[in-house]
């Protein structure tokens, strides 16, 4: 092989080396809300929305529009009561989201008898752009908290992993009055 063949070669190879390292993902961010108690972890740069009535979304920088993101963070805090059965968080997060399509609900370890907590997956859309979603809602004797990471379907791919992680740092504010 000649010399520039080689070097050809050996460029290559580096460059593909490179491109095969996992990507280094920037650390979340804890975010409070004082007025409701809950926390959860969002990107840095994310700027936060109020939609009033206990309607919060996270969304990426340079958002026009938050609510038709399709790129968020939603957290909803809601006064009813629980905990609530599977049909129940299933009717709570349909009536908050535009959901197309479920992959499931499941009872979520964490559960306790003052407090059930449901993982689930959902896909929807917003501002015309379809989304899939990972989230958890949790249910006490007088609060439901409700939080949503989605991402286009073309991230999700790469996004899922960042949405586990912010559904599993999620802590709800107290689920009694």
């Amino acid at each position: 092989m000649r010399r520039g063949s080689t070097a050809a070669v050996v460029l290559l190879w580096a460059l593909l080396l490179t491109g095969c390292q996992p990507r280094q993902e920037t650390p979340l961010t804890e975010q409070r809300d004082e007025a409701t108690g809950f926390a959860v972890r969002t990107p840095p740069e994310w700027t936060r929305s109020d939609g009033g009535g206990g309607r919060i979304r996270f969304v990426p920088p340079g958002t026009p529009v938050p609510d038709a993101s399709s790129e968020f963070i939603a957290v909803f805090v809601t006064d009813v009561s629980g905990p609530l059965d599977e049909s129940g968080v299933r009717r709570l997060v349909f009536s908050e989201l535009t959901i197309h399509g479920v992959s499931g609900f499941q009872q979520d370890p964490r559960s306790s008898p003052d407090a059930r907590w449901d993982k689930f997956e959902v896909t929807g859309s917003s501002g015309g752009v379809e989304w899939a979603s990972v989230g958890v809602a949790v249910s006490g004797a007088a609060k439901t908290y409700v939080l949503v990471c989605a991402k286009p379907f073309d991230k999700w791919r790469d996004g899922q992993k960042q949405c586990d992680e912010v559904v599993r740092t999620f802590r709800p504010g107290t689920l009694r009055d």
